[in-house]
């Protein structure tokens, strides 16, 4: 259940123009690696050790891939991937490093997560 309030908010392209009212998602608990873990233990025959020592290589392995290039596809969760922001340059010879501006991480979930998100419930809290 995702929940949200609603918002009087100016458009930030057109500060004159009309405010309207939006949804805006509020925060709600956050889950550690540590409740991760407890979950995935009580719901297999892994032990809480043997689950988060898994789940601590992955968030070693998985950043050191995806610093050297590689595609990281999750299963059935989706794919992260890196993007590069970069500043334009007129020729490809004036092109150099100083026109890298940073390296993104990208997640696109996979069709079985996109399948959950499309059936979530909404649920509207007071002010």
């Amino acid at each position: 259940m995702v929940k949200y309030k609603v918002i009087n908010k100016v458009n930030p392209q057109d500060v004159n123009a009309v405010q309207k009212f939006y949804a805006v998602k509020q925060p709600q608990e956050t889950l550690s690696l540590r409740d991760f873990g407890r979950r995935i233990s009580r719901e297999s025959t892994v032990s809480m050790m043997d689950t988060m020592a898994v789940l601590e290589g992955l968030l070693q392995i998985i950043p050191d891939e995806i610093v050297n290039g590689k595609i990281i596809k999750l299963g059935d969760f989706g794919t992260f991937r890196t993007t590069l922001s970069t500043e334009g340059a007129v020729t490809e010879d004036e092109f150099t490093i100083a026109n890298i501006k940073k390296l993104n991480v990208r997640f696109r979930p996979d069709r079985e997560f996109v399948s959950k998100l499309a059936r979530v419930q909404y649920s509207k809290v007071s002010k």
